[in-house]
Parts: C-alpha cells; sequence; structure tokens
C-alpha cells in the first residue's frame, strides 16, 4: 500500500519499466498498488504478499513483478520476506522479471541485496532488475 509520495513515485517507475518491457497498455494485464491503480485493479496475492506491480503480456507469455521500497523500508526482514516470495513465484514461471523500484540513492544497497536473495534461485531464468532513477540494472 503506498504510504507516501515518493513510493507513488517509485510505483509510477515501475508502470513505465512494465509497458516498455512488455507493451503498450492495451496489450497489457497490469495492476498496481497506486492511489489510483490502472483500471481500479489490485494485484493478486503471490505467495502471501502483495506485490506493488503484477502485470503480464496478453496473451500471456511473460509474467512481472515489481516491488518499490524507500530508503527506510528496503533493509527490513519483511521485505526480504516478500522480494524472496516474490522470487519463488517467478522461478516457476516462464519468462519471469522482477523488478525492484528505489530511490537513487538506495540502489546499490538495492543491488546487493536482490543478488544476494536471488541466489538460492540460480537455475532459474527469472530476469531481476533495479530501477533506481538512473535505469535499468540488471542483477
Amino acid at each position: 500500500m503506498p504510504e507516501s509520495a515518493s513510493h507513488a513515485s517509485l510505483v509510477a517507475a515501475l508502470v513505465g519499466f512494465a509497458e516498455r518491457e512488455l507493451g503498450a497498455l492495451a496489450s497489457l494485464a497490469i495492476r498496481d498498488d497506486a492511489v489510483r491503480p490502472i483500471r481500479g485493479e489490485r494485484p493478486p496475492r503471490v505467495n502471501g504478499y502483495v506485490p506493488d506491480l503484477y502485470a503480464t503480456d496478453v496473451p500471456t507469455t511473460a509474467t512481472l513483478i515489481g516491488e518499490a521500497k524507500t530508503t527506510a523500508d528496503l533493509e527490513t526482514n519483511h521485505t526480504r520476506d516478500q522480494i524472496t516470495a516474490f522470487l519463488a513465484y517467478l522461478s516457476q514461471t516462464p519468462n519471469g522479471i522482477f523488478a525492484l523500484s528505489v530511490p537513487l540513492t538506495a540502489g546499490a544497497t538495492a543491488r546487493r541485496m536482490l543478488s544476494q536473495l536471488k541466489s538460492p534461485f540460480a537455475d532459474c531464468d527469472t530476469r531481476t532488475v533495479v530501477l533506481d532513477g538512473l535505469g535499468v540494472t540488471a542483477c
């Protein structure tokens, strides 16, 4: 659930990334947890957690889960548990993509953390990226 304007802008970055990765909104099934979600739909619960963004192309060939974290929320046990749950789900999904949107000042921390959390899923084809205002960095 968005708690601030900065969180809402991080979610907006996820929506933009989903559009670039999967296609125009007309060909996407996208659900985000923004103040005014697109088409009024909220993301589904994934392994016990609701992501900030859940998107698929239509017809479904790829699934993108996105999570937005402010600097204060990034290095918590809850965040680690969420990301691990999302990566576990995507590891069972063809063409899975996980995107973590953070402020610029948290980019290095997010990349390090995502690298650690995805190691149990190294045999999977899930793509992981960090959006930090400078662009998209693969992890």
